[in-house]
């Protein structure tokens, strides 16, 4: 059963940290170096390939193609779940990603993080500069198991998470919600049409990542939702997101292709395909 953060109502919130902000903070993170223990567990995020050539020494490689499917759809979360546990992962452990920077990486990031792993760590510097730097000590990539190793029994962070019916229902609602378009300009606009329809989600705020300036938080009785082209756009766009604030943000992870693609739901600086017929499938 989902569950919603009741925080106050504050939007000045200088002082106010609770114990669940804390925890959110705290569960994800990205970091400049692999901290010393024996405790954490390595996912390398390229393709397979590179990462069983060489990699971290006892990385588990786990790239994105074993989570998406056919047009870049997710499993389900009981598939998700148990593949975790083909990479010996119960939930509890403080697992590193690292890969090359980009969507792939933070995206397998936000993956765990969402399916309920106690702790993300996130490596910035790729993994071809750890081995050029010859940094840490290397060996080949483990592919993960075609069995399960371990019974995955972390809790998902479903609070987080945002589906398509829900969101529809909240804005029809008229709940205060903070949206945020994580895809291109162009798209935002509807001059580049990467769905059923061009334009954006009513009400959404265009958020572009390149923007060096931090983004402003919410109040705190407004959640946050951010959603980009698709499940791998929107997932690594909430992790980078959540990172680095203190409040809870939330994703919609179907993206706007799965609400472009819905012709009853409404649409901001809508536009179409001159030669396509927009259906109601």
């Amino acid at each position: 059963m989902k569950w919603f953060f009741q925080i106050g109502r504050f939007c000045l919130f200088a002082g106010l940290i609770t114990v669940t902000l804390q925890a959110t903070a705290s569960s994800l993170q990205f970091i400049e170096r692999i901290p010393d223990g024996n405790e954490l567990r390595v996912l390398d995020t390229r393709p397979i390939a590179e990462c069983e050539q060489q990699s971290i020494k006892g990385a588990r490689c786990f790239s994105v193609g074993d989570l998406l499917g056919h047009s870049g759809r997710l499993p389900s979360q009981r598939d998700i779940t148990w593949m975790l546990g083909t990479l010996g992962l119960s939930g509890s452990e403080t697992v590193v990603v690292v890969g090359s920077p980009g969507d792939t990486r933070d995206f397998i990031a936000g993956v765990l993080y969402l399916a309920g792993q106690g702790k993300v760590l996130i490596l910035r510097p790729s993994v071809n500069q750890m081995i050029t730097s010859n940094s840490v000590p290397l060996a080949s990539g483990q592919r993960r198991s075609m069995s399960r190793e371990l019974h995955y029994t972390a809790h998902p962070r479903d609070a987080q998470i945002v589906l398509l019916r829900e969101l529809q229902q909240r804005l029809s609602g008229n709940q205060s919600l903070r949206l945020l378009d994580v895809r291109s300009h162009e798209e935002y606009w509807g001059e580049l049409i990467k769905g059923w329809r061009g334009g954006h989600i009513p009400g959404a705020e265009h958020w572009s990542q390149k923007n060096t300036q931090p983004l402003r938080l919410t109040c705190m009785d407004v959640d946050t939702v951010v959603y980009g082209r698709g499940p791998l756009d929107s997932i690594a766009s909430f992790v980078r997101l959540q990172a680095q604030w203190t409040q809870p943000a939330q994703v919609f992870i179907e993206g706007w292709r799965a609400w472009s693609a819905d012709s009853q739901l409404p649409v901001d600086s809508e536009s179409f395909y001159e030669k396509k017929m927009l259906t109601d499938s």
